[in-house]
């Protein structure tokens, strides 16, 4: 069974369930109004006839003469009424002549009679066994009468029940036809309620069995503002989230597999390189006075760029697992500028490179960073734009402020860089000119490890430049 064919049968019962049983209980409670109503009704009747009779207002004598009177009166009142003497002997029956009354039988033993007798009202419901009819019987004593033999007798009132219980029946019909018009109408509303509920349900669950069987791409269409409209949005959101996982891990995967080739390569170079050294010089090299200190310069020096090459791999490792703690405080723009400046200008110098510093600013300028990882990032682009700069060039450092941010730049008049290397090179291992970089030293990671904690500090990095003419390195702090 369908889900849908499941929702629609339950809520189908449900409804059918009520609407019978309010059908009865309404068929049962009318049926119980009816009655009642009868019962007052011919009660009262029967005490009009009794105070009439004994007020002598209605009389029945021995003769007769009265008889008609007295029918006439219980014909208009659509009732039965008879006159029983004290001793069940029946002098009045408005549904028989008086010639036969004799033939009817003792009523002292009648329910109603007998219930009279105690005292109150009198009533009973029972089929005549003189007319073979169904009736209601009222009955009430008789406490006085002109008619000596009457007093302590009594006025019997009966109401036919066959046009009531017709009535009653129409009643019940009514009833019952409009509850099966009820249940109809709730089965074709039920159903369409329950194919409402379960399209985007059995969409949902399409949705999710593609999504389960990897493909990622699907999503429940959502038109409405409801509970399921949520669950179809939690649905579609769980896909985009698990697609970007799936993209972030196939990525990272690229990333690590290319991280490792480059590792890899990196450092075969100048453990190759002192290796082969070694060799040379275990061969008898290092005999020969005109070749074994340049060996090992030659090996001392790969072997420093080795340990570089390790230190950044250690020090990005750890900025990328968050194992390098920062520690944010506010400091003076300026004057961290002008000690960087103190502190590096030699580095520039040292390759006949002009150093200066291009920005004055404030002394109530300050800004949120760690200043030890600020001074590594601004060191590592200084070195990157001396190693790149030819002698007789310059390097500029500058900071301006920008509404709540300070921009702090490292400009220089080097080789420049074309504009499809711009977006990569902050990639780890991503070089413009392989061989000079390693000519220079560098290991490929500088520039990865600045952008790491730049964007540590919440800022942005890049890069203008203009082959032949130069670059400006350039990153942002919050001030």
């Amino acid at each position: 069974m369908t889900l849908r064919t499941r929702i629609s049968s339950f809520y189908a019962i449900l409804l059918i369930a009520g609407v019978v049983l309010v059908s009865a209980i309404s068929s049962w409670q009318i049926t119980n109004y009816l009655d009642d109503a009868n019962a007052r009704a011919l009660g009262d009747q029967t005490d009009l006839f009794t105070r009439l009779l004994e007020a002598g207002t209605l009389k029945v004598d021995s003769s007769g003469s009265t008889d008609e009177t007295v029918r006439s009166v219980a014909h208009a009142l659509r009732i039965r009424l008879t006159i029983i003497r004290s001793d069940g002997i029946v002098v009045f029956d408005s549904s028989f002549p008086r010639d036969s009354l004799r033939h009817l039988e003792n009523h002292a033993q009648r329910p109603e009679i007998l219930a009279a007798q105690r005292g109150g009202l009198g009533l009973a419901t029972r089929r005549s066994a003189t007319t073979r009819e169904e009736y209601l019987y009222a009955a009430r004593m008789l406490n006085r009468s002109n008619d000596p033999m009457l007093t302590n007798g009594f006025v019997r009132a009966a109401m036919g029940l066959g046009e009531i219980r017709e009535v009653t029946s129409r009643v019940r019909l009514t009833i019952w036809t409009i509850g099966l018009g009820t249940i109809a109408l709730i089965l074709l509303f039920s159903v369409q309620i329950a194919r409402s509920i379960t399209k985007p349900i059995l969409a949902i669950a399409t949705t999710a069995q593609a999504i389960r069987d990897g493909d990622l791409r699907q999503r429940v269409t959502v038109s409405t503002n409801d509970e399921i409209a949520s669950l179809a949005t939690s649905i579609n959101e769980m896909a985009e989230r698990l697609g970007n996982d799936i993209d972030r891990l196939t990525k990272l995967e690229q990333v690590r597999s290319q991280f490792l080739g480059n590792v890899s390569h990196e450092l075969r170079t100048p453990i190759f390189s002192i290796q082969g050294f070694l060799e040379t010089l275990l061969d008898g090299a290092v005999d020969d006075p005109a070749v074994n200190r340049a060996f090992l310069e030659k090996a001392h020096k790969h072997a420093m760029r080795l340990n570089s090459l390790l230190n950044d791999l250690i020090e990005i490792s750890r900025i990328e697992s968050g194992e390098m703690k920062m520690s944010f405080r506010y400091f003076g723009v300026q004057e961290f500028l002008e000690q960087m400046s103190d502190e590096l200008r030699q580095l520039a110098e040292g390759r006949d490179l002009t150093f200066s510093l291009g920005s004055t600013l404030p002394g109530d300028v300050k800004a949120l960073g760690d200043r030890e990882r600020l001074r590594q990032v601004i060191t590592n682009l200084v070195d990157n734009a001396v190693k790149n700069t030819e002698a007789g060039g310059s390097v500029v450092l500058r900071a301006v402020l920008e509404k709540d941010r300070c921009r702090i730049e490292v400009q220089d008049t080097g080789c420049g860089i074309s504009p499809e290397h711009h977006n990569r090179i902050f990639e780890r291992f991503y070089r413009v000119d392989k061989d000079r970089s390693r000519d220079v030293g560098g290991t490929g990671l500088g520039l990865a490890i600045v952008k790491h904690i730049v964007e540590a500090h919440g800022g942005t990095i890049g890069v203008h430049s203009t082959v032949g003419v130069g670059s400006t390195f350039f990153f942002t702090l919050k001030v």
